[in-house]
């Protein structure tokens, strides 16, 4: 077996040697990572994603029975109207669609949407149903799921209460955050 002295005057097997710079490299890698990390995420900016989105509506309740239904959930979104103007949402367009289940009253479902800004750079987000207003509007949760261009890295999320009015207005009351890298 291959030995070298250390400092100390112990023998070191090759083995106790290879581990020692193993860790080092472990070591420092994690260490860089740690830094990369920091660093990217210093010049990241987040948002307020309080707004109401606009567009249309074109789902189909399809009830089975008493208590029963889905819904074939599609909308297209003509624009955004954001408490901050500068909020990176405010100029998305683009169709969502999914489904939705009220089965005894408890809400279940989701689907996505897939927006492009007025820069052209495109996003996803998923949507997930879980409650129905008393004026019959889907509340629920959204998140971020990945994009292009400015949207590659994006995170973020929050709340959904979306429905059309007596008028025939679809409207989409969002609140949330979104961290742009």
């Amino acid at each position: 077996m291959l030995a070298r002295p250390d400092p100390r005057g112990r023998r070191l097997t090759m083995t106790k040697i290879f581990m020692g710079d193993t860790m080092k490299t472990i070591m420092t890698t994690v260490a860089a990572a740690a830094i990369a990390g920091l660093a990217a995420g210093a010049g990241a900016d987040t948002f307020d994603a309080t707004g109401t989105g606009q567009g249309t509506s074109n789902s189909e309740p399809m009830p089975l029975a008493d208590a029963l239904v889905v819904v074939h959930a599609v909308s297209e979104y003509t624009g955004f109207e954001m408490a901050n103007p500068g909020s990176p949402m405010a100029s998305a367009t683009g169709p969502c669609f999914g489904s939705v289940v009220i089965n005894a009253g408890r809400v279940t479902g989701g689907g996505h949407c897939a927006y492009t800004d007025g820069d052209g750079d495109s996003w996803v987000a998923q949507w997930t149903a879980d409650g129905m207003s008393e004026d019959g509007r889907t509340q629920g949760d959204w998140q971020i799921v990945g994009g292009t261009g400015k949207w590659q890295g994006a995170s973020g999320g929050g709340r959904f209460d979306a429905g059309t009015d007596a008028a025939g207005t679809y409207t989409n009351n969002v609140t949330g955050s979104i961290t742009m890298p």
